[in-house]
C-alpha cells in the first residue's frame, strides 16, 4: 500500500521529481527496514541532526529543539547539491576542508543521503527527530543528548574523577578514550 503511495507522489510530480524528494519508488526507512534497523536509522538521523546544530555557526542562542523548528530544508537542500558538485572534483575533498562553509555543506549532503533512504526530503527526516522526542535531552549538554558508544543517551558526561582515583585518558574536552 505504502509503495502505491510513493507512486502516486512520483507520478503526480511529472518531470520535476523533486517536489516528491528525488525518483522515490519506495521507502527503504519504511519497508526494507526491521525495526532494530529503524531505530538505528533513527538514531543516526538524530545524530547527523545534532552535528548539524553543533557546527551551526548561525544558529545563535537556540537550543536544538527550537533549531531544529526553524530549520530550512530548502537550504539544506542547495547546500547537499554544492556539496555533492564539489565532492565529485577533482580534489573535492581537500577543498571542503579549506571552506569556510565546508562542514555547513557535509552536514547538508550527509543528511540528504540519508534522506534518500526514506522519502528523499529532509522535512521527513525532521519529523523523525520530532517524533523521538527532545524530553531525553540532557540540560548539561546545553540540550544536546549524551550519547554512550551504543546508542543510548545518558545524563550526561561522566562526572568527577575516576573512581580508582586515577586520571581519565584523553582529559580535557577530548573524553576518555
Amino acid at each position: 500500500m505504502a509503495n502505491n503511495v510513493f507512486n502516486a507522489m512520483n507520478d503526480a510530480a511529472g518531470n520535476d521529481m523533486y517536489i516528491t524528494g528525488g525518483s522515490i519508488m519506495h521507502s527503504e526507512y519504511e519497508q526494507n527496514m526491521t525495526p532494530a534497523d529503524q531505530k538505528a536509522y533513527e538514531n543516526l538521523v538524530m545524530d547527523r541532526l545534532i552535528m548539524a546544530y553543533n557546527r551551526d555557526p548561525y544558529k545563535q542562542n537556540l537550543d536544538f529543539k527550537h533549531w531544529l523548528g526553524t530549520l530550512n530544508p530548502e537550504l539544506y537542500r542547495e547546500r547537499a547539491l554544492k556539496y555533492e558538485d564539489i565532492k565529485a572534483e577533482n580534489n573535492g575533498r581537500a577543498k571542503l576542508v579549506s571552506m569556510q562553509d565546508g562542514p555547513l555543506l557535509e552536514d547538508a549532503g550527509l543528511l540528504q543521503s540519508l534522506a534518500h533512504l526514506h522519502t528523499g526530503r529532509i522535512e521527513d527526516l525532521i519529523e523523525i527527530a520530532e517524533n523521538i522526542g527532545t524530553d531525553e535531552l540532557s540540560p548539561t549538554q546545553g540540550g544536546i543528548p549524551f550519547r554512550r558508544p551504543g546508542g543510548m543517551p545518558s545524563q550526561g558526561p561522566p562526572q568527577g574523577p575516576p573512581a580508582n582515583g586515577g586520571v581519565m585518558e584523553g582529559g580535557g574536552d577530548q573524553g576518555p578514550f
